[in-house]
């Protein structure tokens, strides 16, 4: 008969050369099994384990140890205000991204009346973000899989969150070009196929279609930024996230398309990673 904190301990070791943080692993997992906080374990981790607890946990730890992302063995990321469903259609929300929503924020209109597009919102990240910051702007959240789209609209009622509107489009395929945007943001795919990166980490078990983009990773930022334009009313944003190396790129693609006042952010670690740009002159 072995206690939780017995269980932990000895997780932790099985979990020690898969990942850089195994003891963290371990209390996550076994949170999620006694649906119960680390005060909990702290408290009562000299608890006698169940059999049935004992079974679940070493079969997360398991997959854990395979690589399986925490946050898909859980089904569950925090982000920024929300927590947020995942599973293998989505891409794990991560850190890094809400530098985006930041800038999002901090370059809305001061107004109520507002209207914001999120394409490729994969579990919705974005737009309910911005959405819960701002509820009274209509946005529209837009993702090409069906499977993804589905998670975004489950995570809309997990944070009782009701102006967005889910459309299942490619990119600005089906929304309508009469609507204009005082912002639109995206996180689009950016790596480059066949970056080693793809074969490390959590990126194993992410979908695909979610993470690479021919043209150096950039040929779903440039369809974004050519034809946003169009979707956007004067004096509209446009921001983008990006690889770190890809910055001087992303920014030359904003100007080619006559956006102005072009701007930088830098993510959590101080790399490049996501560039903003407005549209003071809406093309005719």
């Amino acid at each position: 008969m072995l206690s939780y904190k017995t269980l932990l301990d000895d997780a932790t070791k099985q979990l020690y050369e898969q990942s850089d943080t195994p003891r963290i692993d371990a209390e996550v997992l076994m949170q999620h099994v006694l649906g119960q906080g680390i005060a909990w374990l702290i408290s009562y981790g000299d608890t006698i384990a169940s059999a049935e607890h004992t079974k679940e946990f070493y079969e997360l730890v398991g997959q854990r140890e395979k690589g399986k992302p925490i946050a898909y063995l859980t089904g569950s990321r925090d982000f920024w205000t929300l927590s947020l469903g995942v599973d293998e259609n989505v891409l794990i929300p991560r850190p890094d991204t809400e530098t985006l929503v930041e800038a999002a924020l901090d370059h809305l209109p001061i107004r109520s009346e507002l209207t914001i597009l999120d394409l490729g919102t994969g579990s919705g990240a974005i737009a309910l973000s911005i959405a819960k910051e701002h509820p009274q702007a209509k946005v529209v959240a837009v993702e090409y899989q069906q499977g993804a789209l589905e998670v975004a609209k489950a995570n809309a009622v997990k944070n009782n969150i009701e102006n967005v509107e889910f459309v299942l489009s490619d990119w600005f395929s089906n929304i309508d070009p009469k609507i204009r945007f005082d912002l639109i943001a995206s996180n689009p795919p950016y790596v480059e196929p066949g970056d080693p990166h793809l074969d490390q980490g959590d990126l194993r078990f992410e979908p695909i279609t979610a993470l690479t983009a021919e043209e150096n990773g950039l040929a779903d930022i440039r369809n974004i930024i050519e034809n946003a334009a169009n979707y956007l009313v004067a004096d509209g944003v446009l921001v983008i996230e990006h690889g770190y190396n890809q910055a001087d790129a992303v920014a030359s693609l904003f100007k080619e398309n006559k956006y102005n006042d072009v701007q930088l952010f830098k993510d959590i670690n101080d790399l490049p990673r996501c560039t903003l740009g407005r549209l003071k002159d809406r093309p005719n």
